[in-house]
């Protein structure tokens, strides 16, 4: 399929407004002309179908693809681009695509290690192939049928891989087949099934799943990819791995096998019903019968599933068990370096509270003696004869009325006067006032008071 009207076959992918501009399209379709003529037109030509190739290729979600595939995807009528040959040469100079090839012989190594493989490490029938085409005539139908890998197309595409489909299936064995099928139940784009085999070659390299691989056909394929529960799990597909994906492939086919017998017993029920309105009994009671059998299927199937479940059931009730065991051996291990460091052990704990009520003690006893009244008493005395020393210096001779604190008398030394009363009112009789008289009241509110 060409791009030649300018919209790819589900009119999602748009060309550049030029496309449809014969004149500039001619000159881009033509050869590259030596870069030192016009060095800005060399280089906006090659931004162009840079540019170009690998938005095309993520759209499709197409990180394998061949000069070939290019050439027939971008013709316009019956021209053909004649310049992507230079275009991919230059992409591979800067480390924007790879072979195939390369690829998939050493995944992991780098631009280094690819030049040492290719110089080094390669098969002798590698190397003399290689030489033969840099000394012979390069065939050019070859050529346009090498696949490359465009590695800005590929990282991309691992990454839509890695957000939209691990982390809701952590934890499985998916078969090739089934994870492409979540790839499009997701709506990734992905061309074909060798797009997604580099793919998942790729995120096998960084980690993220594991793979096992079969040998059918001749070639070299993914069977089952693992889809780790957390980051850091063992990749490796071990045997218990696989014992779970069989059980689990075995509760899918008995799901769908009860499916199946159920829409089986509604038919011959239907049937059944149908014939005894017709008043045809016999055949009604056949299909009775064969309801009858598939019931019985249906039933030895239920309690098949339901052992099927039950022990993974088990097995993920196990595998948490395990977990938390482990998490109990970390802490406890934690905990305990932790007290080894601090040495925070029962005897060293009581020593040190020891020392700390003995300390207490010693406090309060310093301040019960600092709280003694006898160094006031003291400074007061000093006091007392500072003052004294200073009215000898200044020549007084008699001693200055100074505040004092005040004394109380103690009337207890004086001896005690009793007085009756009629004596009280005799010395009142004899007071003295200005009218020589004495109000009435007063003598009575004073005999009252006494």
């Amino acid at each position: 399929m060409s791009l030649a009207n300018g919209v790819m076959g589900n009119g999602e992918f748009r060309l550049p407004q030029c496309w449809k501009d014969d004149a500039v399209m001619q000159v881009q379709f033509a050869m590259f002309r030596s870069r030192h003529l016009s060095t800005e037109d060399y280089d906006a030509k090659m931004k162009f179908w840079k540019e170009l190739i690998g938005n095309y290729l993520r759209f499709c979600g197409r990180p394998v693809f061949s000069l070939r595939d290019l050439q027939l995807q971008f013709m316009r009528g019956e021209q053909l681009p004649a310049c992507l040959d230079t275009v991919l040469s230059q992409m591979q100079q800067q480390k924007l695509i790879r072979s195939r090839t390369e690829f998939e012989y050493d995944p992991a190594n780098s631009w280094s290690g690819w030049l040492v493989n290719s110089l080094v490490k390669r098969p002798l029938s590698w190397s003399w192939s290689k030489i033969k085409h840099s000394v012979v005539a390069e065939d050019l139908e070859a050529a346009s049928t090498v696949e490359w890998i465009h590695l800005d197309v590929l990282n991309s595409t691992c990454d839509l891989i890695t957000k939209n489909i691990l982390p809701e299936n952590s934890g499985k064995l998916l078969h090739f087949d089934a994870f492409k099928s979540l790839c499009k139940s997701q709506q990734i784009r992905i061309q074909s099934d060798k797009d997604l085999y580099v793919c998942l070659i790729s995120l096998n390299v960084r980690q993220i799943v594991g793979l096992e691989f079969k040998i059918e056909k001749g070639l070299r394929e993914i069977h089952l990819v693992k889809i780790p529960k957390k980051h850091g799990e063992d990749l490796n597909i071990s045997q218990e791995d696989h014992a779970v994906h069989n059980l689990q492939n075995t509760q899918a086919q008995l799901l769908k096998q009860l499916e199946n017998l159920e829409e089986d017993i509604k038919v011959n029920d239907d049937k059944a019903r149908q014939y005894l309105k017709e008043n045809k009994r016999q055949m009604a009671k056949t299909y009775l019968r064969k309801r009858h059998l598939l019931e019985k299927n249906h039933e030895r199937r239920s309690i098949a599933l339901h052992n099927i479940e039950s022990l993974l059931s088990s097995v993920d009730e196990a595998q948490n068990s395990g977990v938390v065991l482990d998490a109990y051996k970390i802490g406890s291990n934690t905990l305990k370096k932790v007290l080894s460091d601090s040495g925070l052990k029962y005897d060293n704990v009581d020593e040190v509270l020891a020392d700390v009520r003995e300390t207490l003690d010693q406090h309060r006893e310093v301040q019960d003696v600092m709280s003694n009244s006898s160094v006031v008493e003291g400074a007061s005395q000093d006091e007392d004869q500072l003052e004294k020393e200073l009215r000898e210096l200044c020549g007084e001779t008699a001693n200055p009325i100074s505040p004092s604190p005040i004394s109380f008398i103690n009337n207890n030394d004086r001896p005690e006067v009793v007085i009756t009363d009629e004596e009280v009112i005799a010395m009142l009789q004899n007071l003295d006032v200005e009218d020589g008289t004495m109000p009435q009241s007063s003598v009575k509110s004073t005999r009252i008071g006494l």
